[in-house]
């Protein structure tokens, strides 16, 4: 089986290790793609928007089943919805199909670009320690590994994800969605209340799809609760791939 993993905003390729580890433990056969997301890591350029992004990514991908972390959720159901022949499944976690109002796109892309300018004036390092304590992380407790692949990456580099990719830039997909015909699953983590909402939204759209609340966990649910998410994602998959 093939799973291509995409990370979060300021994560790196590194932020799924414990998450590949724990799902070769249920599935050893299985392989892993897991890009640098544009504007992160070691990618190389900038940001693209959403859609353009997402071309790029399918291009460079083998068709398996995707997983979709905040960001690279928002990214994957482009994917999905544009390249649908590289697509074999989703895994949504934390996702957003994007701001119905164009008010409350053009409110959060203000706050977006406020938000690229304080990285490119404080640098990265300031800007992490004040993203890392935001509430929906509360119970994240990130591996040294991965909090030192967030400090590398560059300050143009997550700006720029911002100003190109942010939740106020998306094109809302909601009314679209009714148009993925693959197994889905949607997993969110119950102290997340803002984002179960929308993982119940999302379930209501997506025909057939499952929706999974991960308790004890907040918005990063795969790193705060590795073993039980990939149990839960491992044998999703096996139920719908297994031939």
């Amino acid at each position: 089986m093939q799973f291509n993993l995409l990370h979060g905003f300021t994560q790196t390729s590194t932020s799924w290790a414990e998450s590949i580890a724990a799902l070769q433990q249920r599935s050893p056969s299985a392989e892993f793609w897991v890009p640098d997301m544009p504007g992160h890591g070691t990618g190389t350029g900038l940001p693209l928007p959403l859609r353009d992004g997402a071309t790029a990514l399918a291009e460079l991908s083998t068709r398996g089943v995707w997983i979709g972390y905040s960001m690279g959720g928002r990214y994957l159901l482009h994917i999905a919805l544009q390249h649908p022949e590289v697509v074999q499944g989703l895994v949504l976690v934390s996702t957003t199909a994007g701001l119905h109002l164009a008010s409350e796109r053009a409110e959060r892309s203000a706050a977006d670009d406020a938000l690229a300018d304080s990285i490119e004036q404080q640098g990265v390092l300031a800007f992490l320690e004040r993203w890392m304590s935001l509430p929906m992380f509360r119970g994240l407790r990130a591996s040294e590994d991965d909090l030192a692949a967030r400090q590398r990456n560059s300050p143009i580099g997550l700006a720029e994800s911002l100003r190109q990719a942010g939740t106020g830039r998306q094109e809302p997909l909601w009314d679209a969605l009714a148009a993925l015909k693959v197994p889905t699953l949607i997993m969110t983590g119950e102290h997340d209340t803002k984002f179960c909402e929308i993982g119940a939204r999302l379930q209501n759209a997506i025909e057939g799809s499952r929706h999974e609340v991960i308790a004890n966990a907040g918005h990063a649910v795969h790193l705060e609760q590795c073993s039980h998410f990939a149990e839960i994602v491992s044998d999703w998959a096996y139920t719908h791939f297994s031939n």
